[in-house]
């Protein structure tokens, strides 16, 4: 027992001594996050942590809706000249009725030569918030996929998101031929 606790402390003190020595010549990007961490609305205890990333590279936060950056998905995607995806997401509609019995739906696609813009009604918890990708499958539907997550409530509603996609045209770029809700063929739009 004594021999394992004097190689554990050895051990560590090694760790320590290059993770000093590395830490001196690694510069740091930092983020800072202040959030209110008070019981109630009415106080604020303002909380500030520091998160050290070892270079841009690295840092990686995903904060509210927002799309997952340079998944497998969107590389694929770049065969069909799908480049940018940016994501909006509108306020919470209380009523889940507003969707006509909670279904996920297309409200109007609009295509340019250099943009696809695509409005979607969605039905999830109150609370959350959204992890959004884009995939397009081997027919050229492109599928609009999002997560929830975040604060689980006792309700749910309706969501607006709009996917805003750039494009850029090749010779041997495939076509995309109609769009579709986390692959729910109930909500596919197909392109004329």
């Amino acid at each position: 027992m004594k021999f394992h606790l004097k190689l554990l402390c050895l051990f560590g003190a090694v760790l320590l001594y290059y993770g000093e020595a590395n830490a001196q010549s690694i510069e740091y990007d930092s983020v800072f996050v202040r959030s209110n961490r008070a019981d109630s609305h009415d106080t604020i205890n303002y909380v500030t942590d520091t998160i050290l990333f070892p270079s841009q590279m690295f840092r990686h936060m995903l904060i509210g809706t927002t799309v997952l950056p340079y998944t497998q998905n969107q590389m694929a995607a770049h065969g069909f000249g799908i480049m940018g995806l940016q994501v909006t997401k509108s306020d919470c509609q209380m009523d889940r009725t507003y969707l006509g019995g909670g279904l996920d739906k297309i409200n109007s696609i609009q295509r340019t030569d250099s943009t696809i813009l695509v409005d979607i009604n969605i039905t999830d918890n109150c609370c959350y918030d959204f992890l959004c990708d884009v995939s397009v499958d081997s027919a050229g539907i492109m599928h609009l996929l999002y997560t929830g997550y975040g604060t689980h409530c006792a309700c749910e509603c309706c969501f607006g998101l709009v996917y805003q996609f750039e494009l850029y045209h090749k010779e041997d770029t495939q076509i995309i031929r109609g769009v579709m809700i986390n692959e729910d063929r109930k909500t596919l739009q197909v392109f004329e």
